[in-house]
Order: C-alpha cells, then sequence, then structure tokens
C-alpha cells in the first residue's frame, strides 16, 4: 500500500505545473552607460513575479535607472512585455510601463507604454524643479526586445 501510495504522489507531481517564476523578481542582465555630466544609466533585465504555464510565453521586466555621480537614484523608467515566440517569429502581446522618480525635485509627469512587432517600449517625460521652476526636461525610455527563440534584451 505504501509503494501504491507513494507511485501516486510521484505522478501528481510530475503532472503538476511548475511555477516558472520565484516569488521575488530575478534579475538577469546588469549593464551602465555613461551618459555624461556624473549622469549615467543602470539597465536591469529580470523575471517578475508573474506566474504563467503557457508554453512559448514570456514576461519580463527591463528597468533603466537613472543616477547622478554619487549613485542616487535620480528617476527609473521601466517596461513589462508578454511575448509568444514561436522560434521563428515572436510577437509583443502586452507592455506596461512604471516611471518614478527618488529625488524630490524631479517629477514624473507622463508615462506610456507601447507594443509593436517583437518591442515592447516605456516612455516617460521628466523635469527637475528648482525654487517652483524648471530646470531640466528628460524624456528616459526603455526598449525590450524578443528573439525569435525568446531571449531577451
Amino acid at each position: 500500500m505504501k509503494k501504491i501510495l507513494t507511485i501516486i504522489f510521484v505522478l501528481l507531481l510530475g503532472l503538476t505545473p511548475i511555477n516558472t517564476f520565484a516569488l521575488e523578481s530575478t534579475v538577469e542582465s546588469r549593464t551602465i552607460e555613461y551618459l555624461g555630466d556624473g549622469i549615467y544609466v543602470e539597465t536591469t533585465i529580470e523575471s517578475p513575479n508573474i506566474s504563467t504555464y503557457a508554453t512559448n510565453t514570456i514576461t519580463k521586466t527591463k528597468t533603466n535607472r537613472y543616477k547622478n555621480s554619487k549613485g542616487t537614484v535620480l528617476y527609473t523608467v521601466s517596461v513589462t512585455g508578454t511575448f509568444k515566440y514561436t522560434g521563428s517569429s515572436s510577437t509583443c502581446t502586452s507592455a506596461t510601463v512604471n516611471a518614478t522618480t527618488s529625488i524630490n525635485d524631479w517629477k514624473v509627469i507622463s508615462k506610456s507604454a507601447s507594443k509593436s512587432g517583437n518591442k515592447a517600449t516605456g516612455k516617460a517625460t521628466v523635469k527637475q524643479y528648482i525654487e517652483g521652476k524648471v530646470v531640466q526636461t528628460k524624456y528616459p525610455s526603455v526598449t525590450l526586445t524578443c528573439s525569435a527563440t525568446g531571449v531577451l534584451s
């Protein structure tokens, strides 16, 4: 009887779908690009904590964190894209954007997400205010691209 229960348990375990994402986001890649004037952008691609059991479907988040020379994050733009891929092509099925600021004198004015072909793009407009006056306006954007085999960049 114990062998039968063990076999049934193993069979049931083998048929249970496995969550393809961890409970927390997992950073898969990180790059840094210096933009000049002491500003640089740190770009990461990560798997968000979203469960999916669909085959040939992948969801990832690409984030650009704009930092000053001290390493303080000024503003952040992220795009989360869901893609279907076949091995010969890929298509973005949804795109969402998130934009935030970390310093009081920077404000997010607008943000938008779009999808086109195998790309998901997030855009924002951020402004820096000093004594109530706009001193800088930036238009950060981030694009997540899916290859035909499901590799994101």
